[in-house]
């Protein structure tokens, strides 16, 4: 994105725990996770979101990010884009700039980077 280098990685339950450490070890930048609803042991954001098949709610814990934080979000799979949707929302609440969404598969044909159109794939 830009040449930007990103100052967090940010990994998505569950297999974003997966890619995203690797991805911040290489980086040497810290590495954070949106979790489920209820997980993490400090006071969180939350963002309720659709799935394909009903809702979910994901939490970052609120002294994760510094306003200005510059970060990429790590997952596996872009289907409907709610997902990444839902975590970019988390970091607008900490004031942190996502550069853009890293993900391994994405079946295009659920059109889920039309969601994401503000922020690269």
């Amino acid at each position: 994105h830009s040449g930007e280098r990103p100052d967090v990685i940010i990994g998505i339950e569950a297999r974003g725990f997966l890619i995203g450490p690797i991805m911040a070890q290489q980086l040497k930048i810290p590495f954070v996770p949106i979790r489920k609803k209820g997980k993490l042991p400090r006071e969180c954001y939350s963002v309720k979101y659709e799935k394909e098949y009903g809702f979910d709610e994901f939490d970052i814990q609120i002294d994760a990010l510094k306003e200005g934080d510059k970060v990429v979000l790590v997952d596996d799979l872009l289907a409907t884009g709610g997902t990444l949707e839902a975590a970019k929302k988390l970091c607008d609440k900490s004031k942190a700039e996502v550069l853009s969404h890293c993900v391994v598969f994405e079946l295009e044909f659920l059109k889920g980077r039309d969601r994401l159109r503000d922020t690269p794939v």
